[in-house]
């Protein structure tokens, strides 16, 4: 599947982005029931979405589909089906939550010292339902994830396109880019600041509101040294846009994730 905006960047941004890499290196294609690719990399990221610190946290790298109708990679499960150049499915994923501190050591949740006060944002099983469509080289691609949390219930729709772009027999370059929407819940676990937590922390009372969350433009680079060895990266930006930005803990409009990694296709 193409890269994935996610809303914020702990843990389950992180398992989404780890999961589209694998996607892009699965090239040639296996010819048993199985396909599978595996590695590791670096991935240097904000602290969560709307820091303007960063931090460097290990990158896994790991894809499993069988038949080319069930996937299975740190983004989560999916089930899906092809027709033509229509793909569909429903998935499980799940999003690690926000830490008030910074974890520390090797973490993939999102965490910061100057959120002390806002109180710990759970982990959340995601119900995902998903859609693309390839039309000539370009790929669109679209899904909603329903999250199911202690703290997390809300929904985000996210909508994008990838445009893969081959120089040689080893080289792929893969502009990518999308833009997301979240509900009232989703925008207030997130970006809000309730009463209780404007009364703990630095930050004053805000109400966020459903709408237009950002949007994201990056490139994907795809090296294949041989039929199985390949080298992975990526850059990419995500622009704050509406309540998200305006919020008070949102020190940055803007967010970059580089990542690189090499991995093994069985």
């Amino acid at each position: 599947m193409p890269f994935h905006l996610s809303a914020r960047l702990s843990c389950g941004a992180i398992l989404l982005i780890c999961g589209a890499i694998p996607a892009a290196a699965a090239e040639p294609a296996s010819t048993g029931a199985f396909d599978i690719s595996a590695g590791a990399g670096v991935m240097m990221r904000p602290t969560y979405l709307g820091s303007d610190r960063y931090r460097a946290s290990p990158l896994p790298l790991l894809s499993v589909k069988w038949n080319d109708m069930v996937s299975l990679d740190p983004s989560g499960l999916r089930l899906y089906q092809r027709l033509g150049g229509f793909t569909a499915g429903i998935g499980l994923t799940y999003d690690g939550g926000r830490d008030e501190k910074d974890p520390g050591g090797i973490s993939f949740r999102g965490g910061d010292g100057r959120l002390k006060g806002m109180g710990k944002i759970g982990t959340a099983v995601g119900y995902q339902l998903f859609a693309s469509y390839t039309l000539g080289r370009i790929t669109f691609d679209a899904n909603a994830t329903k999250y199911d949390g202690s703290q997390n219930k809300g929904l985000l729709v996210r909508a994008g396109a990838e445009l893969p772009i081959r120089l040689n027999e080893h080289f792929t370059i893969i502009p990518h880019g999308g833009a997301s929407w979240a509900n009232d819940r989703y925008m207030r676990t997130f970006f809000g600041v309730s009463s209780e937590q404007a009364l703990h922390s630095n930050f004053a009372r805000y109400d966020a509101e459903s709408g237009f969350l950002g949007g994201t433009v990056g490139l994907r680079l795809h090296y294949r040294f041989d039929n199985h060895w390949f080298a992975v990266g990526d850059a990419s930006t995500t622009f704050l846009a509406g309540d998200a930005k305006k919020s008070p803990i949102s020190f940055s409009d803007t967010a970059t994730i580089a990542t690189l990694a090499i991995g093994y296709h069985f």
